[in-house]
């Protein structure tokens, strides 16, 4: 007979609006709402007690490193180790479970998360959550009502989670209800009740343990409508099927799937009658849903059904499943066998990983290498181009600077050229700035592609600042890779110019035009004032204002602009210079190490970080 549960409390729903306590979980990037009841008699302290042990669960899928507030002494050393392996191997396991499996480690009970998920529906899998989690000597409760009456989209997903008063969450949120069971209370469990998809369907396609151990659930937007998928990570897995075609989806999905040492964390439960001798084992349990639930409503009617109950109830299969939720339990003081099994799994996965890029790194470092006779040979090409490109530059320019569009704009002309200026330098860097050599550094680079210069993979960071940087996750593997074979310094260089200095060069020529105007028009308004209001004061000696103001603004003007352009000039010819350096630079560096066999510092260290983690899983009880 399943566990007496606790008597049922009047439970009632409060609206959605009222009285909510808004807080996010960074985890599935959505928002929750927890709602207060009607009930009175509900001490507020316990309900955020619940909140916070949901919350310290929950994994932060973000790249920063995670702090721990309250590790416990003997969890700190493997909690340190798997922490470091987010640092060094990220591309080989799943950071929601490892973000998961530390917040396991941050409690010496850590909520234990069991998803119930049915394939292609969740109908089949409510009504097993409802049979596992019923208590048979109290009438139907209401959060029986609510889980049976959920029927939005079954892959948005339903949480459910122990409370002593039923709460539920708006359907534009990940719905949750509380449900006063012992056996979530004693196991310290969490239950999302989703699906596989139809996506699972028997085919071809092979399956990893993500499949069954992150499953995704859909969250709606508030505002648009639309709806964001979101990977949810779980200690284990209940995968609920209906019929004979459910039995075969689920072998399929079984036989497919890479669980390796996970298999213990999904077991199915299929909703067939079979003989007794059938009914389960530790990988599958057959179920009879439809009887489980008659037993119970008998039951429920009188107590003096009892004997019915008992053959119905045992005759159903749902015990097993609740058997196999009760192994969950960890004894006082060890590890959860739940969290040791996803931190195995995830040193495993790391492992298998590394030795995987190792091999592959392995098999290109095999490749024939380039000779260094055809590395002299691209080196002198790299001269030969650099020497062409400097005579460019100069002759170039100097061609540019001296034709009449440039020479056109003299400080005197300025009044009706100035509109003019952005088209001219623009043109200049278009046509007169490196054209030839940024052409003939892209030939340069395909000898490069033909000679096998393709990678370029030298660490020069110190080994331990890259441990230091990768466990803080403030920076990955800096590695000195070339995304290209031919630079960009010179097409860079020219934009930058295009987009600074051109309209700082235009924008200063117009300030000297408004000046010099402003000024001429001051000084001849101050001379016409001077001879209206002096009577002595004659034509001549009035001039005089408008003359010296007019000679002092050219003047300015003429000093000004004539700086203004060399400065100019002489800034392109010597970008030109520094974007030619770096070019060649980066072409000399490709020759020399380009195709070079070379060591992976980070795989040393990777090798070492999960070796600790190894080590403090085995003496951690």
């Amino acid at each position: 007979m399943p566990p007496k549960l606790r008597g049922s409390l009047t439970k009632s729903l409060s609206h959605a609006g009222v009285n909510g306590a808004v807080f996010y979980c960074p985890s599935c990037t959505t928002w929750r709402r927890t709602l207060s009841t009607r009930r009175s008699g509900i001490a507020s302290s316990r309900l955020e007690a619940n909140r916070l042990s949901f919350l310290s669960s929950r994994p932060i899928t973000t790249s920063s490193v995670v702090h721990a507030r309250h590790v416990p002494p003997r969890l700190r050393e493997l909690y340190e180790a798997l922490n470091q392996i987010q640092g060094v191997a990220t591309e080989q396991v799943n950071i929601s479970r490892l973000q998961l499996a530390l917040r396991g480690l941050e409690s010496e009970a850590p909520i234990i998360r069991v998803a119930v998920l049915g394939l292609n529906d969740a109908t089949a899998a409510r009504k097993l959550v409802r049979l596992l989690l019923a208590d048979p000597l109290n009438t139907r409760e209401s959060w029986e009502d609510a889980l049976d009456a959920y029927d939005s989209d079954p892959s948005q997903g339903l949480l459910i989670r122990y409370g002593d008063v039923s709460e539920t969450i708006p359907n534009n949120l990940l719905p949750t209800i509380s449900v006063p069971s012992p056996i979530l209370k004693h196991g310290n469990l969490e239950i999302l009740v989703s699906t596989l998809g139809a996506e699972t369907d028997i085919s071809d396609a092979h399956f990893k343990a993500d499949t069954f151990l992150v499953p995704t659930v859909t969250i709606p937007t508030s505002h648009t409508g639309r709806h964001n998928a979101v990977r949810y990570p779980v200690h284990r897995t209940i995968v609920c099927g209906r019929g004979v075609d459910g039995l075969v989806s689920y072998n399929g999905l079984v036989s497919r799937a890479d669980l390796k040492k996970e298999e213990k964390s999904v077991y199915g439960a299929i909703d067939l009658a079979v003989t007794a001798s059938q009914k389960s084992n530790d990988r599958i349990a057959f179920v009879d849903i439809d009887r489980a639930n008659e037993a119970l409503e008998k039951f429920r009617e009188s107590v003096q059904n009892a004997s019915l109950y008992e053959r119905g109830w045992n005759g159903s299969g749902v015990q097993a499943v609740q058997d196999w939720l009760s192994t969950l339990r960890a004894e006082e003081g060890t590890l959860d066998p739940s969290l040791k099994s996803l931190i195995t799994s995830l040193v495993d996965a790391a492992e298998a990983g590394v030795a995987n890029d190792k091999k592959a790194t392995t098999q290109d470092q095999t490749a024939v290498t380039v000779s260094e006779e055809v590395r002299g040979d691209l080196d002198r090409s790299v001269t030969e181009w650099a020497e062409k490109a400097h005579t460019e530059l100069r002759s170039s320019l100097e061609e540019g600077f001296a034709s009449k569009p440039w020479r056109g704009l003299a400080w005197w002309k300025l009044f009706w050229h100035v509109d003019d200026i952005g088209m001219i330098t623009s043109e200049i860097l278009e046509k007169k700035y490196l054209h030839h050599a940024e052409k003939e550094v892209i030939w340069t680079a395909g000898r490069f592609h033909q000679a096998g210069l393709e990678t370029l993979q030298e660490d020069r960071t110190d080994p331990s600042e890259r441990v230091e940087q990768a466990t803080n996750g403030a920076v990955r593997a800096a590695d000195n890779k070339l995304d290209e074979l031919w630079p960009t310094q010179i097409s860079k260089s020219r934009s930058r110019l295009l987009d600074t200095t051109v309209p700082s060069l235009q924008a200063m020529a117009q300030r000297l035009v408004l000046f010099s105007m402003s000024t001429t028009t001051l000084t001849s308004a101050l001379s016409a004032l001077t001879y209206i209001s002096v009577p002595t004061a004659t034509v001549y000696e009035t001039s005089t204002f408008v003359a010296a103001g007019l000679i002092y603004a050219l003047r300015r003007q003429q000093k000004k602009w004539e700086a203004a352009r060399r400065f100019w000039e002489d800034e392109v010819r010597e970008e030109g210079r520094t974007a030619l350096l770096k070019a060649e630079e980066h072409l000399r560096t490709v020759v020399q190490q380009g195709g070079r066999r070379v060591e992976e510092v980070a795989e040393t260290e990777a090798w070492k970080t999960i070796d600790r983690a190894r080590k403090a899983l085995e003496h951690t009880k």
